[in-house]
């Protein structure tokens, strides 16, 4: 009986998730709605048992407490969300392949009553199918990384992935222990075992979720955490574009407006790497080709989300690496010039006149500031 109270708790935890990620969705911003499908099916369920068991309305018998079918849409629901997920867009035609089969079987039982044996095989055999597909589309994806972009996008949902794809597996297990065990001549109320059973399981994706809210927004939480982490002395981005497109710059919006965090993460992520050891500045082509973004697209954020065009952020990189290295007491045995030389200037002069530009402090002041030896 608690556990049954808890899970009734449980689902309206759940649907109550779904109408705060709603209610708060960031606008332009994608939701994974299979995930939401997932949680508000899965509430709703919860909810409903949980009504008829404690007789919260008269006469009340929940459609979804001895339901079978549903458990074919809910895998299929599931392994969207991991290619969701993963891949980011998931195109229509293929979710209605993948419904096809669901449905068709679906109204075969209801039409002709098969003996319960042939939905349990039936059942065991297409829920392991699409867990096998769930963990493939995890090797592929998480695993099998083709570029810098991927690298960054699956280095911030690798955890979610894993941890969620555990979880899908762990159910797929109890489920079908459930459904072996479950006699021939009777049916009946075996399903309330599977469903209590995931108590724990849903309280630990709520608690995660709200713990990681980056999973349901993103690469624009991503970047406002990765400025909190690393505080930069040289701002080189905005938010918000402040400047009005341009005619000639309409079309490539239209394309970029929903990946501007998005790619503005990525380069971020990307100058931590070059920063680790300056040894060339890349052109805007090899940002392209590194980050696997056209360079119209590139071109765009520098034009209307940066502080600089891209020939400054150029400079703004080398300026940065110079103030790594003098934190890192590169000066304490080495002299400006060769600071200069290191962070690729062609000379002195116009070290000094960035740097003076960018930090506000010529190199010597700013070393007086930080408290270190000049030379």
């Amino acid at each position: 009986m608690l556990l049954s109270l808890l899970s009734f708790i449980v689902g309206l935890a759940l649907l109550l998730l779904v109408f705060l990620v709603l209610g708060n969705r960031q606008k332009g911003k994608m939701l994974n709605i299979y995930l939401l499908l997932a949680l508000g099916v899965a509430g709703i369920q919860n909810v409903l048992i949980g009504v008829e068991k404690f007789g919260l309305v008269a006469s009340f018998e929940s459609p979804m407490k001895d339901n079978f079918y549903h458990q074919f849409f809910m895998l299929v629901l599931t392994y969207f969300f991991f290619d969701n997920l993963l891949s980011k867009i998931t195109p229509f035609k293929k979710v209605i392949l993948h419904l096809i089969f669901p449905i068709l079987f679906t109204v075969f039982c209801v039409l002709f009553s098969p003996n319960f044996l042939i939905i349990k095989v039936t059942l065991f055999l297409f829920s392991s199918l699409y867990i096998f597909m769930m963990g493939l589309l995890i090797w592929k994806h998480v695993y099998k990384r083709k570029n810098y972009k991927e690298l960054i996008h699956y280095q911030s949902i690798r955890t979610w992935a894993l941890l969620t794809y555990s979880m899908a597996f762990i159910s797929y297990l109890m489920f079908n222990f459930v459904l072996i065990s479950i006699p021939l001549e009777n049916q009946n109320d075996y399903l309330l075992r599977y469903y209590d059973a995931l108590f724990p399981i849903w309280v630990f994706l709520i608690f995660y979720i709200f713990k990681n809210p980056v999973i349901l927004y993103g690469e624009q939480l991503l970047l406002k955490n990765l400025k909190k982490a690393n505080p930069e002395e040289i701002v080189a981005w905005r938010s918000n574009k402040l400047e009005p497109t341009e005619l000639e710059d309409l079309d490539v919006e239209k394309k970029v407006k929903s990946k501007v965090d998005e790619i503005i993460f990525a380069i971020k992520k990307y100058e931590e790497k070059l920063l680790e050891d300056l040894v060339e500045v890349p052109s805007l082509k090899e940002l392209a080709y590194e980050l696997d973004y056209p360079q119209s697209h590139l071109k765009y954020v520098f034009n209307y989300y940066s502080y600089c065009s891209f020939s400054e952020y150029q400079n703004n990189l080398k300026i940065k690496y110079a103030l790594k290295l003098i934190k890192d007491g590169y000066l304490d045995s080495r002299t400006i010039d060769s600071l200069a030389t290191r962070c690729l200037f062609a000379n002195r002069r116009t070290f000094y006149r960035n740097f003076n530009k960018w930090v506000g402090f010529t190199p010597t002041e700013y070393l007086a500031q930080i408290s270190l030896p000049t030379r």
